[in-house]
């Protein structure tokens, strides 16, 4: 019984693989031009919730998932009138990093980015 509970204790106490960071700041390139954004991601189970901030400093809601070390999240910016969904799709790495690429839909146009745990707020 004790054995039992000893190893529940354990178990219940060890951190998830998949846990990330909240705060995230993002470098990248998209068919040439710079990606530059902070996000702001809160997980719960796999799912993934919170907002990016790109150069308008305008808070973009965003949704994704966290599952086996792969992170997916993506959210809508307004081009020119038109919306588009920016789609990151990454491995998360140890030191807590995110590599992976950019899909900007409909346009199909592709890119790299990577994210590194960002600053605090001042």
């Amino acid at each position: 019984m004790l054995l039992t509970l000893a190893l529940l204790t354990t178990l219940h106490a060890a951190p998830a693989t998949d846990t990330i960071p909240a705060r995230w700041q993002i470098t990248g390139d998209v068919a040439g031009n710079p990606v530059k954004a902070i996000c702001v991601i809160k997980q719960e189970g796999t799912a993934l919730t919170g907002n990016c901030s790109d150069a308008t400093n305008t808070p973009l809601p965003l949704t994704g998932e966290s599952k086996d070390g792969k992170i997916t999240f993506q959210y809508v910016v307004d081009y020119q009138g038109q919306p588009l969904t920016v789609v990151y799709s990454g491995t998360l790495g140890s030191p807590p990093e995110i590599k992976g690429t950019i899909e900007v839909k409909p346009m199909g146009a592709m890119g790299t980015f990577t994210a590194t745990p960002a600053p605090a707020k001042p």
